[in-house]
């Protein structure tokens, strides 16, 4: 089960590494996992969309600090959430005010109180609650308030109209274009984790899969296996030396097959030769002679890779069980001279036949 689990955490990676190995090669970074840097950058982006996050966290709105005076004579805009102290002057006045509710207007009630500013107590503002608040109608001396200055003037006009408290309090001077809001805070819409956590997530699948070595292989016992299977197909997963240099194959179809050495070169020919300086007619006269001698080759498709089996005995050969995402098949791993590779079958049988080739393989490339 575990096997399984980090094949699947390690899959998204091995397609990125399949998609960005052309990429990379061309810069010269071909050694390079191509998870990895696409890990590093998930990973800046979520760093990035933390910080942004967190700021906006830290930039939530809190009431200011202001006074009755201040609103009066406009020192503090429409809009901002204040916190002042106030004199309860008279209140509460019910009554109904008009709300707009997209293209309807509701009649509700609200609850009107005059303050003044303790300081200037001359100074009032009319304060708007949506109900009746018993603690400020009791209390004996300033309270502190807080609340949204509000430009309601058609509402304003209204209502004084109605109550008329500068009647009963002649000495004090009451604005009629703005009130305060009570309680009413600025709106603050809560930032959102999602893209800090999702490129946070993204980053991990691609730098732990980019540590982990696709196919993962599981040992396990081989049976004896019997030689005479070839050619055997297969699937190349790692690197495999070339006359073109080392290659990363992943998953490329291939087969394990014994050629004579003539068959070889020409096949090299064939693949490479041109690219390579090669002429076809050298590539003849240098084998010639050398009679039917045959080697064991792994081979792809023409432009791909071919590599004669060499120094057996400097091979180390694992058999088990690879694991690529959901898949699971028959394997074997290479470890040597000019190979780092895990080769996988149809099945057991087929696997079993390839083990006992590689191992009977011997002779000079």
């Amino acid at each position: 089960m575990l096997y399984r689990l980090l094949a699947v955490v390690g899959y998204p990676a091995h397609l990125l590494n399949r998609q960005l190995s052309g990429p990379l090669g061309r810069v010269g970074l071909s050694r390079v996992p191509g998870a990895l840097p696409v890990g590093l950058a998930l990973a800046a982006l979520a760093i990035t969309s933390g910080r942004a996050t967190l700021e906006a966290y830290e930039a939530r709105p809190v009431a200011q600090p202001a006074t009755i005076s201040d609103v009066v004579e406009g020192r503090v805009g429409s809009g901002f959430w204040i916190a002042f102290d106030g004199l309860l002057v008279d209140g509460p006045h019910i009554t109904g005010t008009g709300v707009f509710a997209g293209r309807q207007t509701t009649e509700v009630e609200r609850a009107y109180y005059l303050f003044a500013d303790p300081a200037a107590p001359e100074q009032a503002v009319v304060v708007r609650a949506p109900e009746r608040i018993p603690a400020l109608e009791a209390a004996d001396g300033p309270v502190r308030l807080d609340g949204t200055i509000t430009e309601d003037p058609v509402n304003m006009r209204n209502v004084l109209a109605e109550w008329d408290p500068t009647a009963l309090h002649p000495e004090v001077s009451v604005i009629d274009s703005r009130l305060v809001a009570y309680g009413f805070e600025t709106p603050f819409v809560e930032p959102s984790w999602i893209p800090t956590i999702l490129f946070g997530t993204l980053a991990a699948l691609a730098l732990v899969g980019a540590l982990v070595r696709q196919p993962i292989l599981r040992r396990s016992a081989a049976g004896a296996g019997a030689p005479g299977l070839t050619p055997i197909a297969l699937a190349i997963h790692g690197d495999v030396a070339t006359p073109r240099g080392p290659v990363r194959l992943f998953g490329t179809p291939a087969q394990l097959e014994w050629m004579s050495v003539e068959e070889v070169a020409r096949t090299r020919w064939r693949y490479w030769g041109a690219a390579l300086g090669d002429v076809r007619g050298d590539v003849e006269a240098a084998v010639r002679g050398q009679g039917s001698e045959e080697r064991l080759v792994l081979h792809g498709p023409i432009g791909s890779v071919i590599w004669p089996v060499e120094n057996v005995a400097a091979l180390e050969l694992e058999a088990g069980d690879a694991f690529l995402g959901t898949h699971r098949a028959p394997a074997v791993r290479l470890r040597g001279p000019g190979v780092t590779a895990t080769l996988t079958f149809a099945d057991d049988r087929i696997r079993d036949a390839a083990l006992a080739e590689l191992r009977g393989a011997d002779g000079p490339a």
